[in-house]
């Protein structure tokens, strides 16, 4: 039967930080804020970049859907990963930009398959792409991401550069 040694330890030294020395909690709490902060900021910065991407995609060039529609996926994948770091209505104002971007870009996108020939067949007989019911649909899609633009260059503006023009709201859809 064998008996397990106990470790020695010798000690050579000790050393007592000096009155005022080491480190108080409140100062690491307030790095953590910070670093919160300027995650929170950075994420931010990301997402505007990318909504500004979209937004100026659907003000100058409509033919470029498939670009759109990368931004749109790479915009949900962002609010994926990194909706933890955002309040929740940047993440609401977000996903309501993202909605009225994808209705944007369902609008302008050509139809598949059969729906694409019937689509031909009715523009070749009667002339019209467009129906006025899809024209205001298109309107109140792009108004919406519109809206949810300038809302999300307010939080920008609070989250990022520290400016405040009172509580942020995101818009019910």
């Amino acid at each position: 039967m064998k008996f397990k040694r106990r470790p020695k330890f010798n000690i050579t030294g000790v050393s007592f930080p000096v009155i005022g020395g080491g480190v108080t909690w409140s100062e690491n709490a307030d790095e953590r804020k910070v670093r919160a902060r300027s995650e929170r900021a950075d994420v931010f910065t990301e997402l505007w970049k990318m909504a500004q991407e979209a937004h100026i995609g659907v003000r100058s060039n409509f033919e470029n859907v498939d670009g759109l529609a990368a931004v749109h996926r790479q915009m949900n994948v962002l609010l994926i990963q990194k909706a933890p770091a955002l309040d929740p209505a940047d993440v609401e104002l977000a996903q309501t930009f993202l909605s009225a971007l994808g209705e944007f870009i369902r609008l302008l996108r050509p139809l598949p398959g059969s729906s694409a020939d019937e689509l031909r067949k009715r523009a070749a007989t009667t002339g019209a792409l467009f129906v006025p019911g899809d024209l205001e649909i298109l309107q109140e899609a792009f108004s919406r991401m519109s809206r949810s633009n300038d809302l999300l260059m307010r939080r920008y503006r609070e989250v990022v550069f520290g400016e405040s023009e009172g509580p942020h709201s995101a818009p019910s859809a």
